[in-house]
């Protein structure tokens, strides 16, 4: 039996799950409810509170307090597909206060012809803020975000990025 290991937070953008494993985040979650429901599904998995989700938890509360830039904590991404990872990746590389579109990253990627794969990658992301997927918008609009678009739009005000 695996283990995972958890810290919560209550923030001004709503609850956030922080869910490590051995060799670093796996999943940010918003709202309880989707919590819940990840934890039903991680049949094999053993899932106790703190551990290494401590640190990033705080890395977390800092960034939405306005008071942090960049994470430093370990991801465990492993579980994505290559060009999933490859895209996780590539998103990490946008600086904060900095947007890129889906055709953008994808021409970046080598792949000018698969925005819609990149967005359905970016959709994907388990671990948003940390992999800042709110980051990558649409050629048109704000486009979507897998945690409501509601957050995607504080956390690009929180960087500046939209007012």
């Amino acid at each position: 039996m695996g283990i995972l290991t958890y810290s919560e937070l209550s923030t001004q953008i709503g609850d956030i799950f922080v869910v490590a494993t051995d060799r670093g985040i796996c999943n940010v979650i918003f709202n309880r409810g989707r919590f819940e429901d990840f934890r039903k599904g991680v049949n094999g998995y053993k899932i106790n509170i703190g551990g290494k989700a401590k640190v990033p938890a705080n890395e977390i509360n800092l960034y939405i307090k306005g008071k942090l830039k960049k994470f430093s904590s370990n991801l465990d991404i492993s579980w994505g597909t290559p060009f999933q990872i490859q895209v996780w990746e590539k998103i990490m590389d946008i600086p904060y206060g900095q947007v890129i579109t889906y055709k953008k990253l994808a021409e970046k990627l080598g792949k000018p012809n698969a925005a819609r794969a990149v967005g359905n990658a970016v959709g994907a992301n388990p671990i948003p803020i940390i992999i800042p997927c709110h980051r990558v918008v649409a050629s048109n609009g704000i486009g979507g975000y897998s945690c409501g678009i509601e957050i995607k739009k504080m956390l690009l005000e929180l960087e500046g990025t939209i007012s």
